[in-house]
């Protein structure tokens, strides 16, 4: 791998300007944030912009736009660039699985060096390793890193793998603390805006959250940096059993609790970076948040009016689609009101409302032709068999479209009118792989 970085950041030191192409989520714009503050260090001008369908065609379109220019996709592109395998200057920064194939260009995925890319290395990872190849200073591109890597979920339960050894390594100038998982100004935002986790009686619920502080004898408007430990342990127990009443899994209980990152310079902690780079891009808002951490502090304001928006949209969606769950015998399904943000819903109530043995399906129809899938998983189910990237491909490829991404989490594009027969077919393949799992 190292190799294969080294050659790709040689082939960008010889030009002066770079297109760079990001999924448009958390991890894949925290890698644009990388990527970005990298190039701009070496002194190449670049444009950033972010791709939504991970198809072939709708990849070779998007590269085709700058041919010219030699290009980087990351989070992205070992999938889908099938038909731009004659472009040289091209260069893929992955980790999701995909079918080998002839390629003249650059395809660093993390998969191919046997590393799991969906525990131990994400996109950022990938944006990370490039930037240090450019330059070991650019190490202090840290946080960016940890966002992507917390976006991704890869953060549950510890760093393992290649993560961790960055962890290690870059790491250590930085404080850390093992606190609670939530993220604001204060503790009455930080709950009361929380989706992950997600409190059925608070997160929405600012009235409510700030009388289950005062019960607790905590003032809700103390940071959370400032618990004492006593207060910290009375919440934490709290906050528990709240979980344990909404009859969740044990990986979302252990979510209750991370490893917070404290990042001086920047003003914000890890979870708090790593919210607000996913909250914008999740209601495209991307080069706001992008902007802002390039260096412009006069969007500063509005990334944190975006974060709090799209945690308000998610409660309110997922509060809706936990009402409107449909059922086949291996699969759950909803529909959501927004594409951008169907991921997330399903993530949610993965998690915290649904039934703990099989994976939940979100679909959104807001285009013409197209529907767009989303599944999630529980890393309980991928053990014992569970593999969303082949429910995705096989399940879209029957109708006549394309998924693919992680073992836990997975996406896809059918024709519209197509859910049906999409759903049949992945309740076949989720029977097949989860034979003894709550599948009697």
């Amino acid at each position: 791998m190292a190799e294969s970085l080294k050659q790709a950041v040689e082939l960008i030191k010889e030009r002066d300007y770079v297109n760079v192409l990001a999924h448009y989520d958390g991890d894949g714009t925290s890698s644009a944030i990388i990527l970005g503050r990298a190039l701009l260090r070496m002194g190449i001008k670049f444009h950033i912009s972010y791709v939504k369908e991970l198809t072939p065609e709708a990849m070779k379109s998007r590269v085709e736009e700058n041919i010219e220019l030699p290009t980087i996709i990351v989070d992205a592109g070992s999938d889908q660039c099938s038909l731009l395998s004659e472009k040289k200057d091209l260069i893929i920064l992955d980790h999701h699985f995909y079918s080998p194939y002839e390629f003249k260009g650059h395809n660093i995925n993390a998969r191919d060096y046997g590393i799991d890319g969906t525990k131990e290395a994400c996109g950022a990872t990938m944006a990370y390793l490039f930037a240090l190849t450019a330059d070991e200073t650019n190490s202090d591109l840290f946080p960016f890193f940890m966002s992507g890597v917390i976006s991704d979920k890869q953060d549950i339960g510890g760093l393992v793998g290649l993560n961790r050894k960055l962890m290690e390594r870059f790491g250590s100038p930085y404080r850390k603390t093992r606190t609670i998982n939530i993220a604001g100004e204060n503790l009455l935002e930080g709950l009361s805006y929380s989706v992950d986790p997600f409190f059925g009686n608070l997160s929405g619920n600012r009235e409510g959250t700030r009388n289950f502080l005062l019960e607790l004898g905590i003032e809700p408007e103390k940071r959370i940096s400032d618990l004492t430990e006593d207060e910290k342990r009375k919440l934490e127990k709290r906050l528990a059993l709240e979980l344990i009443k909404q009859k969740v899994s044990l990986e979302a209980l252990k979510y209750l609790e991370t490893d917070m990152i404290f990042f001086e310079s920047l003003g914000f902690t890890s979870k708090e970076i790593a919210g607000m780079i996913d909250g914008n891009s999740k209601i495209s808002q991307n080069g706001v948040v992008v902007q802002y951490f390039l260096g412009d502090s006069s969007v500063r304001q509005l990334c944190l009016d975006n974060w709090r928006k799209f945690r308000s949209k998610l409660i309110e969606f997922a509060r809706q689609a936990s009402k409107e769950m449909f059922s086949l015998s291996r699969i759950q399904y909803f529909y959501a009101p927004d594409s951008e943000m169907a991921g997330s819903i399903a993530g949610l109530l993965m998690l915290y409302y649904s039934n703990q043995n099989f994976p939940v399906i979100g679909f959104n129809s807001g285009d013409d032709h197209i529907t767009k899938v989303s599944s999630r998983g529980t890393a309980r189910m991928v053990r014992k068999g569970l593999n969303l990237s082949i429910v995705m491909r096989d399940a879209c490829l029957s109708v006549g479209g394309r998924g693919g991404g992680h073992d836990i989490a997975a996406g896809g594009t059918i024709p519209k009118g197509k859910e049906r027969e999409f759903l049949t077919r992945a309740n076949a393949i989720v029977s097949e792989q989860l034979t003894d799992f709550g599948c009697k």
